[in-house]
């Protein structure tokens, strides 16, 4: 915010943390966006769980797998949004996005819990068997 002053930029709370003053203000590549975000990162002391500054497609992802997440927890037909959120990020389809995402513990635990719901009754242990013995 300091240097926003300095350099006359608007600083209320409900103005973009940056800015592109070389585009004129107009969208940021991924380039551009990075090297404008590091430097905030890493001053803000913001570093993955391996103290390396977060990448833009790791903010990326970070939105996907919370809005999977988010639409798990309010009952969304997932497999009906996703080709939304393929759209979103500029894949070719939904398949793509299953490529792209990773498989975490809280949208297992979400996919899981759904599955449980709905299914559950159907999924029963084989008498006489030992866990997953065959």
């Amino acid at each position: 915010m300091h240097a926003r002053a300095q350099r006359k930029l608007t600083v209320s709370s409900d103005t973009a943390l940056i800015w592109n003053a070389r585009r004129g203000g107009r969208a940021y590549t991924g380039t551009g966006l990075q090297c404008c975000l590091r430097p905030l990162l890493q001053q803000c002391s913001i570093f993955t769980a391996k103290g390396r500054v977060p990448r833009i497609h790791d903010f990326r992802h970070g939105f996907a797998v919370n809005a999977l997440l988010r639409w798990y927890r309010e009952g969304a037909d997932v497999e009906a949004k996703l080709p939304l959120l393929a759209t979103y990020l500029g894949h070719g389809s939904a398949l793509s996005t299953h490529y792209y995402l990773h498989w975490i513990e809280p949208l297992r635990t979400a996919a899981g819990e759904r599955f449980g719901r709905h299914y559950g009754e159907l999924v029963v242990p084989v008498p006489g068997r030992k866990g997953g013995q065959r």
